[in-house]
């Protein structure tokens, strides 16, 4: 029975950071169950500033007419995405579609340090899946502006079957530390703290990281680091250039460069992702498709829709691929 509720467990870890596009934590989706059994340190913060650091900014919707919002825009010059971008991926696993994942660039908050990047995201489950677990995630992810975009907060609410989990992360870059408060059904809350090295990103953070690189470089770059902070580890990540593609989805055609991204934990490397990922080779660098093996097959994620920004809609249409 431990066996198969622990197995249960695992492969719940697994489905929710497979579909939510968080497309970097499908890498390391086959040891989650392992990071989550990680020794945790206990946070040395009181409760009350604990609390404080992992409330979000109140988000206040801005006139697209005001200085304001003329101001926070400036947040996404030079950047491959801006406010209002959609991206609505298919996920399959062995070839079956479980779900679809969808992400949205929302109006940057104003934070202590200036304007930060929000984002938002969804998760659910086929129609026919229901019938085996009903998903409905949720998450919500703040940044650094500019081109680094680091992480600042993460919150993510997760309901899948009966499992019923809301986690709530807050990223001190000044002290080092991420501080992670847990609310899971009938468990008592977790608060613990983690070591955060500088340039570390979060799942989400390192997929738009990426793009950003990509869109400043030309020729591509080779090879880029990104340590990614995910299943309460740090993980390295290392995306290698393995040259450029053509890629049909649905019935288009497009021209990409496409990256091989290994992530490992630990020394001896036991602990190891391996995903493959197509961009479009143009200043968007849109994440058309990616595709990971996992211990128990394959997971494909594949671009459904694509609506642009604000400051785009005049210069591109709406990408629709009808999957």
């Amino acid at each position: 029975m431990k066996k198969n509720r622990a197995l249960v467990s695992m492969m719940r870890s697994r489905i929710f950071l497979t579909m939510t596009a968080l497309l970097v934590a499908i890498a390391l989706a086959q040891t989650s169950a392992t990071a989550a059994a990680a020794t945790t340190q206990l946070s040395t913060l009181s409760d009350g500033d604990f609390e404080r650091q992992l409330e979000l900014p109140p988000h206040q919707q801005l006139d697209a007419n005001s200085p304001l919002f003329q101001d926070a825009m400036k947040t996404y010059q030079r950047l491959p995405f801006d406010v209002g971008e959609r991206l609505r991926f298919i996920v399959t696993y062995l070839g079956v579609s479980g779900g679809q994942a969808e992400v949205t660039i929302q109006q940057p908050v104003k934070t202590g340090d200036g304007w930060a990047h929000r984002l938002t995201g969804e998760v659910k489950s086929a129609r026919w899946y229901r019938w085996i677990m009903q998903i409905h995630d949720s998450i919500e992810a703040l940044m650094t502006n500019g081109s680094e975009v680091a992480p600042v907060r993460f919150y993510i609410n997760q309901q899948e079957g009966s499992f019923r989990q809301t986690k709530i992360i807050n990223f001190d870059s000044n002290k080092g530390e991420v501080n992670q408060l847990t609310k899971r059904k009938d468990h008592e809350e977790s608060k613990a703290s983690f070591p955060f090295a500088p340039g570390t990103k979060d799942a989400l953070g390192a997929l738009y990281y990426l793009r950003v690189k990509l869109a400043a470089s030309n020729p591509p770059p080779l090879q880029l680091d990104v340590p990614i902070f995910t299943s309460e580890k740090t993980w390295t990540g290392k995306a290698s250039y393995l040259g450029s593609d053509t890629k049909k989805i649905g019935k288009k055609t497009y021209d990409t460069d496409v990256y091989r991204l290994i992530t490992t934990f630990g020394g001896l490397m036991e602990q190891r992702g391996d995903i493959k990922m197509w961009f479009t080779r143009d200043e968007r660098r849109i994440p058309l498709y990616i595709e990971a093996s996992v211990r128990f097959g394959y997971i494909k994620v594949t671009l459904d829709e694509w609506v642009p920004g604000e400051n785009r809609k005049n210069q591109y249409s709406v990408i629709s691929h009808d999957l």
